[in-house]
């Protein structure tokens, strides 16, 4: 059996209104050997039917997992291709993201992991904005400032991945950030692609969303555990940063400001205070690729249309 250039683990549980998409973005790229491995958490909506269509294409896996993270980690034993990534079912691949990937492993053999911007998106697809916090490859910004790394848009030689073992189960949300950790720590090599390589789907039901404090402490107790400057975790940024994004996710989600019953003061009094927190949280990060990140959304997204449809259909056309 030959080995597949790319192998795409999809972790999902009743995302049907959005897995096909997901899915399409994958096989959509152009890449005849790509391997697919779909492990479904019993989904109770129509994710089973919208698999089956796609028959062989796909390895599916309908069975109870631990969490995400044991999903992922199942799909990535079972992964046979030279590059490796994972796609959650309600985030998709834009086009010639895997053209981008493929060039930049070919280009330099020493490269380990690569990743490059994204989009956010909303339910149905509608472009919101760019995410402005994608930086070149840094482990001391990894740490101690923000997780720049996308992980929609993240790709890593399968090779590599045996120096940095699974994901920690017991994760439930910084279970990315905790294993990129690892990556750096491992010394693996790594590249940002100056390229918009996939989209990062924003709505309600998102764990991110839904987290709340005990999110917030999952945070801290995995920031806590990496080596840091000085004896006081206060010294650092990141402590400050995730605290205050806690604080933005929290006044987001408030129901005085933005539920159906909030009145006019409260939705107006939420405006300002979060317009308030959102320009303390972009002072704390700095995001240093943030000019070279809007001119080029202007550029190569802005200008072909507002979905992530619109995307794939100039790219077709």
């Amino acid at each position: 059996m030959s080995t597949p250039r790319f192998s795409i683990v999809m972790p999902t549980f009743n995302h049907g209104r959005w897995i096909e998409t997901a899915l399409r973005s994958i096989f959509d790229q152009g890449v005849v050997d790509a391997e697919v491995i779909v492990m479904d958490s019993v989904s109770t909506d129509d994710t089973p039917e919208i698999l089956t269509r796609f028959g062989a294409r796909i390895r599916w896996q309908r069975r109870k997992d631990k969490g995400q993270a044991d999903a992922i980690n199942q799909g990535l034993a079972l992964a046979r291709g030279e590059i490796v990534a994972w796609l959650n079912s309600d985030d998709t691949y834009l086009p010639a993201a895997f053209q981008h990937v493929q060039a930049a492993f070919a280009a330099d053999p020493t490269l380990d992991f690569v990743y490059g911007d994204a989009l956010e998106i909303d339910q149905d697809g509608r472009i919101l904005t760019p995410n402005l916090f994608t930086e070149d490859c840094s482990r001391e910004r990894f740490y101690f400032s923000h997780d720049y790394i996308c992980q929609p848009t993240l790709f890593v030689r399968r090779a590599a991945l045996e120096r940095v073992g699974p994901l920690r189960a017991d994760l439930r949300w910084f279970l990315d950030y905790q294993w990129l950790t690892r990556f750096f720590a491992a010394g693996l090599k790594g590249q940002r692609l100056p390229h918009f390589l996939a989209a990062n789907r924003d709505h309600p039901q998102t764990k991110t969303n839904s987290g709340g404090l005990r999110r917030w402490w999952e945070i801290m107790s995995v920031l806590a555990a990496n080596p840091g400057p000085g004896p006081f975790l206060l010294r650092r940024n990141c402590i400050w940063i995730y605290s205050l994004e806690f604080v933005i996710k929290t006044i987001n989600a408030a129901p005085w400001g933005a539920g159906p019953d909030a009145s006019p003061e409260g939705i107006k009094t939420r405006a300002v205070v979060l317009n308030a927190l959102n320009r303390r949280f972009m002072k704390l990060v700095s995001p240093r690729s943030f000019d070279d990140i809007v001119q080029r959304y202007h550029r190569d997204v802005a200008a072909r249309g507002k979905t992530v449809g619109d995307l794939w259909a100039r790219e077709s056309s």
